[in-house]
């Protein structure tokens, strides 16, 4: 393999931050990164454009060609911007496409789950394939189709809306019988669909926020009952040919998605062997340690829906949309959760709140702090990296770092203090000469490229990281 390391010198404010290779000193924090003790594989990192919002960045609201263009690069072209990995589409369960809802694509009732079912396609799926198409251009590897809900008369309530159970799992019966044939049906033809036309989904999903009844397109579920769809899934998807990996379960919050892990573990075929990821939510409670399972886990919805847009502000206060909380957000599920993939709520979208990342009110094209933080680790790590051991000495300078299949290394130091750290770090197995480049976002930078130096003996350096920034340092 391919090993490079990475160092800085750079300017925020007043303060000089000056990287040297030399050897490590008692009087400065230590970081030490060992590339040889590895941990979780990486998927990447991402977003959804679900409920119209892929339309948002194609003009619904007047963003010009040239703005839709350089959206889609900053979210999905790497050398440009975040080069997210993964899309999260909405399979839409709805009979109409006013508000934002997502149309089915069987959004009658053909006469029963037995009955030959009325499949429509558009090829726009509420703006998602297009957009599907123009991120696999840019780069993306993994597209996530995820139902909020099945078509409500698959329902217990008949209402894809306001909660409800799929007709047939455990506990829940419906006059019109048993729908949960029908709805594996259902979500094999979508892929099937986009396949057809060109494109992959390559995760299957079926539920968002069991635990919940919104008033929006949702479905109730705990674990048993989504073990029983998963069978049914699986069969479905063995049948049909398709390369298709099935998530669950979106709890609405890490410990809601550890709630339903027992029901998927029981019974003598337990459903946890069918599923290739298990599926979290952020919003009840964070993800800072590991579901109880051997599966690859992702956080796949999270994001501030309190604040007004607030694009400009790195640090401030600590407020739920700042850069550097979510900076911290993804380091810690990354390290303590041990999660894959990572992903906000919406990547861009017309909104006056914090929902996304990039804003494009008044036809402009305007990327939160939120937004940098996500690209200070998407950029750098990439699908298949592995996160290998790293550790800090000081408790505000906290530590991630990843080993990618290229060799090249990638550690992020986040100072969470209001003062500088002058920092040693000691990338084991490193040769002196290696050259390293830093990146640093704060709230006067965006991901601003650094001057890079060559490693010192036993592959170190030295470095000033300012207040409330993040550095991203990685071997060239």
């Amino acid at each position: 393999m391919k090993f490079s390391m990475i160092d800085k010198l750079f300017l925020l404010n007043a303060l000089v931050a000056r990287v040297t290779a030399t050897p490590t000193s008692s009087s400065l924090v230590s970081v030490s990164v060992n590339p040889k003790v590895q941990f979780q594989e990486i998927d990447g990192f991402g977003a959804s454009q679900a409920f119209q919002r892929a339309e948002d960045i194609f003009g619904k609201y007047g963003l010009p060609a040239v703005n839709q263009s350089l959206v889609l690069n900053l979210l999905y072209d790497k050398d440009i911007g975040a080069g997210f990995t993964i899309l999260r589409n909405g399979i839409g369960s709805s009979n109409t496409s006013d508000s934002n809802f997502m149309n089915s694509i069987a959004p009658t009732n053909a006469g029963g789950p037995d009955a030959k079912p009325e499949y429509v396609w558009d090829h726009y799926n509420s703006g998602q394939f297009p957009l599907a198409q123009q991120a696999y251009a840019r780069g993306l590897q993994t597209l996530y189709a995820d139902a909020w809900s099945a078509p409500g008369y698959m329902k217990t309530n008949d209402d894809e809306n306001n909660g409800g159970y799929l007709c047939g799992v455990t506990n829940e019966s419906c006059a019109s019988g048993n729908w949960m044939q029908a709805y594996a049906n259902y979500l094999v033809q979508y892929a099937r669909f986009y396949k057809e036309s060109g494109v992959d989904v390559t995760h299957l999903g079926f539920l968002n926020e069991p635990q919940f009844a919104a008033s929006y397109a949702g479905m109730l579920s705990n674990g048993t009952q989504a073990a029983d769809f998963i069978r049914v899934l699986a069969k479905t998807i063995k049948k049909s040919g398709l390369s298709l990996k099935i998530n669950c379960c979106d709890g609405i919050g890490w410990d809601d998605q550890e709630a339903m892990m027992a029901g998927l573990e029981a019974g003598p075929d337990p459903a946890i062997n069918y599923l290739d990821v298990v599926t979290g939510h952020g919003y009840d409670s964070a993800p800072t340690y590991p579901l109880s399972t051997n599966k690859k886990t992702w956080q796949s919805e999270w994001a501030d829906l309190t604040g007004a847009f607030t694009p400009y502000t790195f640090y401030e206060n600590g407020g739920p949309g700042e850069g550097l909380t979510w900076a911290n957000h993804i380091q810690v599920a990354l390290r303590d959760a041990e999660v894959s993939g990572f992903l906000y709520w919406i990547g861009a979208e017309n909104s006056t709140t914090n929902s996304g990342l990039i804003n494009l009110i008044n036809n402009e094209v305007i990327p939160s702090k939120r937004f940098w933080a996500f690209a200070q680790f998407s950029k750098f790590v990439r699908p298949g990296a592995r996160r290998i051991a790293a550790v800090s000495s000081h408790a505000n300078l906290t530590v991630s770092s990843f080993e990618n299949e290229d060799g090249r290394i990638a550690t992020q130091l986040l100072n969470q203090g209001n003062s500088d750290v002058e920092v040693s770090v000691v990338i084991t197995g490193l040769k002196s000469g290696v050259r390293v480049k830093p990146y640093l976002t704060n709230n006067k930078y965006d991901l601003e490229p650094l001057s890079s130096v060559s490693l010192g003996n036993g592959g170190s350096f030295k470095a000033e990281v300012p207040a409330w920034s993040m550095v991203t340092y990685l071997t060239i």
